[in-house]
């Protein structure tokens, strides 16, 4: 469907017809956000979050490289055929891709918060290997209200090494969990992982 829809194949109100067969056929104001909550629902809810400066309903998504997450400062770009990659400004790749500036394009968070929107980050923990170390990482980032959606734990020589991949509403969340997560004793040092 979208190989056709990019070659022409098909049109917007082709497929807007066999999703929501029962959109006003006038165009206007409620076929658009009858189209929007479409693309919502295929696409995702990252539409809602970020939107692109100056322009309407474009197709936005977070850039895996770098999983930006609401208050890092963003820059967009556009993509061939997938709509705007988004971008945390201090991603390596933010560099790589600028070799197009013309591509380049302004985007920021929406202010519309009423919709709230979890982002999965992944930090890393250097710490001991002892005794209660894993329930007290746990206990801090569950205080915060914070959902775990995976956990890993690497132990040898003494040290350990625990992955949490956990949901983050925005950076102001996430250097809260940081902050508590560095105060455990045993911990050396915690880091967010831009991949996950």
């Amino acid at each position: 469907m979208m190989a056709g829809i990019g070659f022409g194949k098909y049109s917007a109100r082709q497929v807007l017809g066999r999703l929501a067969p029962n959109a006003p056929a006038v165009p206007g104001e409620e076929e658009s956000s009858t189209l929007s909550s479409v693309v919502r629902r295929v696409f995702g809810g990252d539409q809602n979050a970020i939107r692109v400066v100056g322009q309407g309903d474009l197709l936005v998504y977070r850039a895996k490289c770098c999983n930006p997450i609401r208050g890092e400062s963003i820059v967009g770009y556009v993509t061939r055929g997938k709509g705007v990659a988004v971008h945390a400004l201090e991603c390596p790749n933010v560099l790589n891709l600028m070799y197009e500036p013309e591509r380049r394009i302004d985007v920021e968070w929406a202010r519309d918060e009423s919709t709230p929107t979890a982002y999965p980050v992944k930090i890393t923990v250097a710490c001991d290997d002892r005794f209660g170390m894993l329930k007290q990482i746990t206990a801090v980032i569950s205080d915060s209200k914070t959902n775990i959606r995976n956990i890993e734990a690497r132990t040898g020589n003494g040290q350990a090494s625990v992955d949490v991949i956990m949901d983050i509403a925005d950076l102001k969340h996430l250097e809260n969990i940081i902050t508590g997560v560095r105060k455990i004793p045993g911990v050396h040092d915690v880091q967010r992982l831009q991949k996950i």
